[in-house]
């Protein structure tokens, strides 16, 4: 993993940037927040649930993006993508599955497969989220 200083230079983009993170393994979301922290984003989460996710969602407006892991222990995601599309807060999946295993209108989002690079995950986070 890169040190803070080269992380902020690979995703100065993300600077300022009120990110989502939705992952219910703790070291994984930890890691996500670190690496985005470090490109100088503002972390909402992360959320372990979809309920946490739900209250982090109302209670932190405005939200730039989100990364979302597809199941969250037994819960699947697809509340969360409902509500961000509605709010049209655009989101990355991180997932063990394989695209083919998603549904299709999911399929239109970035899908990043775990482990991720800090890089490639800064990379689909710049895409998606729009400048400021």
């Amino acid at each position: 993993m890169a040190g803070a200083g080269s992380l902020f230079a690979m995703g100065a983009e993300l600077s300022g940037r009120r990110i989502l993170v939705v992952e219910d393994e703790p070291i994984v979301a930890l890691d996500l927040a670190t690496v985005l922290e470090g490109c100088g984003a503002t972390i909402l989460g992360p959320a372990y649930s979809v309920a946490e996710a739900r209250h982090i969602i109302v209670s932190n407006s405005p939200i730039d993006c989100a990364v979302l892991d597809v199941n969250l222990g037994r819960e699947s995601v697809a509340p969360l993508v409902r509500r961000l599309r509605e709010l049209s807060v655009p989101f990355v999946f991180l997932t063990g599955y394989d695209e083919k295993d998603l549904a299709p209108l999911w399929r239109t989002h970035p899908i990043l497969h775990k482990p991720t690079a800090a890089q490639e995950l800064i990379d689909a986070l710049t895409h998606v989220c729009p400048a400021r």
